[in-house]
């Protein structure tokens, strides 16, 4: 998340406290979140990459915040962020997506230092008729009303939250995810007795999930074929089952063309987002056909994962950088996070054997 990214390293700088920068987060999800509300689904519909279009406003406003910039100044900051929102969904599935959260993270940092020295960017440059609204939602009129109703009451970090991936791949393919992998373990599905598998999805999953066929771990991230046939052969989906060998390993190439994705007939609007689910179907060698309904992926707020969970998934990413003994010394660091007096201890701790 781009204001996490923007956020720490400036409280590091500033030497601020934990309180601090858990204040500047809740504002800069706060922002990005309403902003969310009020420009899709049409702003994702047309291209954009919402987590890096918006997400630059939410590290401007948690920079903003840190700062202590007056309101004049935070308005600015976001104006001159509306100049550098950028991110297109057809570099999915290659270096440029997550090139895109940091991106945002540092034009936000960038933003909010340039409004703190006096730069300045129109304060109407989101509503205006040739600003970032008009521009980013062609056809569409954003629903202003949105960014103000309930603002701050209750936050968006509260209600409704904020989902945590169970898997490290497009949020698209977890629905699916979850099904294959219940089928599977319900069923002992042996990959070898799989004649095919149908994915139903909702009308946005096929705009994101952009590969029929990976052939890196970029692609596989974004590709419903890959995905669900890893999941039948590995029983898991971790970092390791984006790895570039395991992508190219013939099991899962030999596989991939056994996975169809479509939209399901109840899903082809936009009315259907709210409760969007997947179908997933699994035709077995020996006539059986498997089917499951998922809508709430795990991860999502209303179906949280556990603590346990939690620990799994950050050691998964950690291991690559860390040391298990640094690694548990930042889950202890993060647990007294809002009462630790300098971030600096914790953002030295993430820093590993960087100099």
């Amino acid at each position: 998340m781009p204001i996490l990214a923007a956020a720490l390293p400036l409280a590091e700088r500033r030497r601020a406290s934990g309180a601090a920068l858990v204040t500047a987060f809740v504002a800069g999800v706060e922002i990005e979140a309403k902003l969310g509300r009020a420009l899709n689904p049409a702003l994702y519909e047309i291209g954009w990459h919402a987590t890096g279009v918006l997400g630059i406003f939410g590290a401007a406003a948690a920079a903003a915040k840190l700062l202590g910039l007056s309101t004049e100044r935070t308005a600015h900051a976001l104006a001159i962020a509306a100049s550098m929102a950028s991110g297109i969904k057809a570099n999915f599935g290659t270096d440029c997506k997550p090139l895109h959260v940091g991106h945002a993270a540092r034009c936000g940092i960038e933003a909010a230092l340039l409004a703190e020295a006096g730069f300045t960017g129109n304060p109407r440059a989101l509503e205006h008729g040739d600003g970032f609204g008009a521009t980013h939602v062609t056809g569409n009129r954003p629903a202003w009303d949105l960014t103000t109703a309930g603002l701050g009451s209750p936050h968006d970090l509260v209600d409704p939250g904020i989902g945590v991936k169970r898997f490290p791949a497009c949020a698209s393919t977890h629905q699916a995810l979850d099904a294959t992998l219940a089928l599977a373990e319900e069923h002992a599905i042996d990959p070898a007795a799989v004649v095919s598998v149908e994915c139903g999805v909702n009308y946005m999953a096929p705009h994101q999930l952009i590969y029929d066929q990976a052939e890196t771990g970029l692609q596989g991230k974004f590709s419903m074929p890959y995905c669900v046939s890893v999941a039948l052969l590995d029983r898991t989906v971790g970092l390791a089952q984006f790895a570039e060998e395991r992508v190219r390993r013939s099991d899962v190439k030999a596989f991939m063309p056994k996975v169809r994705m479509f939209v399901h007939p109840d899903q082809t609007s936009r009315e259907s987002l709210p409760t969007r689910f997947t179908e997933v179907a699994i035709k077995l060698a020996d006539g059986r056909r498997l089917v499951k309904s998922v809508r709430l992926a795990k991860g999502q707020p209303q179906h949280p994962l556990s603590d346990a969970e939690l620990t799994t998934k950050f050691h998964d990413c950690a291991a690559r950088v860390l040391s298990r003994e640094r690694a548990e010394s930042v889950l202890a660091a993060v647990q007294t996070l809002e009462i630790a007096p300098d971030v600096s201890a914790l953002a030295r701790l993430l820093a590993g054997n960087a100099h």
